[in-house]
């Protein structure tokens, strides 16, 4: 409730009368009013204004429903606090798998620094036929196997099975022996392939006859291998071993003029 107090009136209390002075008729007339403090309607009131409030609207105690406020919000806090275990101990194993990534990075980083691992490279040093009348063939086989590794060594078993092609077709077979390969070191190593009882193409039986005609063979060698490093050893690997090549020859001074082995690590 509002009561409007009017410019030039006088109101000793709320409710009271209001006793507005009397005109003098002697007195002169008023000047023109001043443009400036003419009042306009889009310009804001200066009216005043006094409020009354009822007495039983003012609150010495909360209202009864900011009790209810009050206890839920400390129900949520509560419940908050149930829960803060589990994220907590998410948290920490968040934490734990972050160091041990780290830790296991710096640990590959320095193993590769130290041991540096290599792939083994194999080459043909030469390939000879024994026996080049008989009904199978044997082609003797010396190969060099290095080991790039700085710290790694290498344990090559034996029965690994060998591959010899000739545009496609196998023409023998056979196993490579055992072998300890060290770090940083070249061996010799030596097999033989039978030749399979079949009609080998032209090209091949010309070769078995003496002929000194190049040839593109195709060497292929799976062989189960496993590697030492810092006194831990790595089992359960294979590698695979292809030598593309050509022969002049097979019987009489055979020579191999080019190659291109590949070298690949299988699980």
């Amino acid at each position: 409730m509002a009561d409007r107090v009017l410019p030039g009136s006088y109101s000793t209390a709320f409710g009271s009368p209001f006793v507005h002075p009397t005109s003098d008729t002697n007195k002169e007339p008023d000047p023109e009013p001043d443009p400036n403090t003419i009042r306009h309607p889009w310009l804001p009131s200066t009216e005043t204004y006094i409020v009354q409030v009822a007495k039983d609207q003012i609150y010495r105690v909360p209202p009864p429903e900011n009790a209810y406020l009050v206890e839920r919000y400390r129900n949520q806090v509560t419940d908050r606090t149930k829960r803060s275990p589990v994220l907590v101990c998410l948290g920490w194993l968040c934490v734990s798998l972050l160091v041990l990534l780290v830790l296991f990075s710096i640990v590959s980083v320095i193993f590769f620094i130290i041991v540096r691992p290599g792939e083994p490279q194999f080459t043909v040093d030469q390939v000879h036929v024994k026996n080049s009348t008989a009904m199978s063939p044997e082609y003797d086989f010396i190969m060099s196997l290095s080991n790039p590794s700085k710290s790694m060594s290498y344990s090559f078993e034996k029965d690994g099975a060998a591959f010899l092609s000739y545009n496609g077709v196998n023409i023998a077979i056979g196993q490579t022996p055992e072998l300890e390969q060290d770090s940083k070191s070249t061996s010799k190593i030596n097999f033989v392939l039978h030749g399979l009882k079949i009609v080998v193409p032209k090209h091949i039986a010309k070769a078995l006859k003496g002929s000194n005609d190049d040839l593109e063979l195709e060497l292929e060698l799976e062989i189960r291998v496993s590697a030492k490093a810092w006194g831990l050893d790595v089992d359960g690997m294979h590698i695979a071993v292809n030598c593309d090549m050509t022969s002049q020859g097979l019987v009489k001074e055979p020579r191999i003029k080019t190659q291109s082995c590949k070298t690949r690590f299988r699980s």
